[in-house]
């Protein structure tokens, strides 16, 4: 059975997924109650084993655990790009749970705009690809992903500030 979770899809099949946050009725607060549990179940049921949150407010940790979802709350200002630290940390996260076989969701608000750069992001620091075709591939898969011009700029900055490091 597929998601219900708002704008749910995978870009690498059981490995790494955007979506819109979990819990959101549409565009309503969705941060708690009965809507996340229902949204957390499914994800569950769809294999995810963690979730990064891009959102200001973070989800229900508490809730978020009780179902054995690994979790990390980077906020980042909507319509903005993150920075460097932000996508390594993310980065570091969402690697250490694909190796551990837990399926990742990056979500923010709508799961377009902060999700796409980041998993563009994840796709140049797996080295797959460099980053016009990453964010061709997450705009293929997401349609409507990576909404402004500072956040695609950062994919490809992420690029160059990935090989130095690297």
């Amino acid at each position: 059975m597929g998601s219900v979770v708002q704008n749910f899809s995978w870009l690498i099949p059981n490995q790494i997924a955007g979506a819109g946050q979990p819990g959101a009725d549409g565009f309503g607060p969705g941060l708690e109650g009965e809507s996340l549990a229902g949204d957390l179940q499914q994800l569950r049921r769809d294999g995810v084993g963690a979730i990064v949150s891009l959102t200001e407010k973070a989800l229900d940790r508490s809730m978020v655990g009780s179902y054995g979802i690994r979790y990390l709350h980077l906020p980042v200002g909507d319509m903005k790009a993150p920075s460097f630290e932000e996508i390594d940390r993310f980065f570091t996260f969402a690697r250490g749970c694909i190796e551990d076989r837990l399926p990742v969701v990056v979500h923010c608000r709508a799961g377009v705009g902060r999700t796409g750069t980041m998993l563009a992001c994840y796709l140049v620091g797996q080295e797959t690809m460099p980053p016009s075709e990453a964010v061709a591939e997450v705009r293929r898969v997401r349609p409507g992903s990576i909404e402004t011009t500072a956040q695609e700029a950062v994919v490809h900055r992420f690029a160059e500030h990935h090989r130095r490091a690297g």
